[in-house]
């Protein structure tokens, strides 16, 4: 149920309850944060998960809450008006506790997710540990101009001088945005090294599991060598 999963997170990053109205009343007793969505915000987030289910196994699934939130509702009928116009594409929508349920049990059952920006956060945290460590998971934050590509646990800098960090999720980030740029090959020859290191054995403590670990610089040598 683990072995083959190659599932895709689209979460949108710019609104949400993380961007909305926030603040305290009632001398302090009563906090609220409010959460909006834009029909533009899903359309523009949704088409990219259309385009990069069409490169994929065609398979989408929108993750909400619309049995309760009003803007879950509003995700779920987006969405739903643009199905026809991707018709290849099979369109599944479910609730975000469902999605967390199933991402522990048959992760392989999804490919191609989209979903807001708080349920994105925890889905994302969540599914990093179906690889094993979270220093394996790569990110990007894409723009209409500007991207960014990094691992999905930020720049670690309680491992500032450790040598401990694991530099993998580092080097997909960066397979990422060589694909991003149409440079497949580029790309898969990182992915490449990365999976002939595991397969040695050449593992920062995270992945070790009790065995024989290596440190940051080891192990980006030794990428850096079989790219």
């Amino acid at each position: 149920r683990i072995e083959g999963t190659d599932l895709v997170f689209l979460r949108e990053l710019t609104g949400g309850i993380y961007f909305g109205e926030k603040g305290r009343r009632d001398n302090g007793d009563t906090a609220f944060d409010n959460c909006v969505y834009t029909r533009a915000e899903v359309q523009r987030l949704a088409k990219k998960g259309f385009e990069l289910a069409m490169t994929r196994s065609k398979k989408l699934c929108c993750v909400d809450k619309a049995n309760v939130m009003e803007t879950s509702r509003l995700w779920r009928e987006t969405v739903q008006a643009m199905e026809k116009d991707y018709p290849e594409v099979t369109v599944s929508y479910e609730f975000v506790d469902a999605v967390a349920m199933r991402l522990v049990q048959w992760p392989n059952s999804y490919d191609v997710l989209i979903t807001e920006n708080l349920f994105g956060d925890i889905l994302t945290d969540e599914a990093s540990v179906i690889s094993g460590s979270m220093g394996l998971m790569p990110s990007a934050s894409m723009g209409a101009e500007v991207s960014l590509f990094e691992p999905i646990h930020g720049s670690y800098p309680q491992a500032t001088g450790l040598n401990i960090a694991n530099p993998m999720a580092t080097v997909l980030s960066a397979a990422m945005m060589f694909e991003n740029f149409g440079l497949m090959e580029e790309g898969k020859a990182m992915r490449d090294a990365v999976n002939k290191a595991l397969e040695a054995g050449i593992v920062t403590e995270d992945l070790a599991d009790g065995g024989k670990s290596y440190g940051t610089k080891e192990v980006g040598d030794w990428l850096a060598a079989n790219i």
